[in-house]
This record gives structure tokens, sequence and C-alpha cells, in this order.
């Protein structure tokens, strides 16, 4: 066989395996929410379910209001990433951010993640988005009490 047909066979092979995964399921998700306490109390709550569920931190500044974190894993409860089809999973990623805001008179937070996952098949590796559905903002939304 050429070089020329095996490309053109391997595109078609990786062009149908790709017809057989599906796409993420979307989700109506509430990531902000306003408290009727100070911004103080509201940080740290926030902080101490960080600490409390060891999600590493990235970057933290109270007087801007803003948590960068990541949570290197997630399972099908927090997102929906689609059927994978014949490609192997090789990770998942989640990464959000949580911001106080202090412009109105009571504190509003509101829960930014991103979440993607990593494929492979043969050779070809690749990363698709996926969709919350709510929990881990639901999580630290409601670790304010």
């Amino acid at each position: 066989m050429s070089n020329a047909f095996k490309m053109v066979f391997g595109a078609s092979l990786v062009a149908m395996l790709a017809g057989c995964a599906t796409a993420p399921a979307n989700y109506s998700v509430s990531n902000s929410r306003t408290y009727d306490k100070s911004y103080d109390e509201v940080w740290e709550q926030i902080v101490a379910a960080f600490a409390s569920r060891n999600i590493q931190v990235k970057n933290i500044a109270k007087d801007s209001g803003v948590i960068y974190a990541e949570a290197a894993r997630f399972d099908d409860s927090m997102a929906d990433c689609g059927k994978p089809g014949l490609f192997m999973v090789q990770g998942r990623r989640a990464n959000f951010n949580v911001f106080v805001s202090r412009s109105a008179g009571k504190p509003t937070v509101s829960v930014n993640t991103e979440f993607s996952e990593t494929r492979r098949f043969e050779n070809n590796v690749f990363t698709v988005p996926c969709n919350s559905k709510g929990v881990l903002e639901g999580m630290i939304l409601n670790s304010i009490q």
C-alpha cells in the first residue's frame, strides 16, 4: 500500500469512527446567586469549601474577588461529554473560576466552569468540550450558608 492510500484510508476511518460518537446534551445551569451576608463571610465560606473538598486553587485574590481553580478529574455526574464512540477516553479536566462581586449592596457569587475530555484512536488525539450539569456550580453556591 502506498503512503497516500494509507493516509486517505486513515482519514476516512477516523471520520467514520467520529460518526459513532454523540454530542453532549445541553443543561440549564444556575451559576450565580446573591447572598444576604457580608463580602468577608461569603469569601471565607467559599475558601473553606475549597479547602474541605481538597480543590486545588491556582490563583486567589480576595481584593478582586476571584478564585481560579482546577479539579483534575470529574465523572459523568458533573458534566456530559457525549459518547466517545470507538475513541478511547484518555482523560478529563475541569477548570473553573469563582467571582464574588461587591458591586451591589449584597455580594453575588458567579461560578464559571469549563469541562473537557481528551480522546484517542490510534495516533489521533483530540479534546472535546463537555457541558456542565450544574453539580460543581451548585456545590460551591450551596457551600455559602
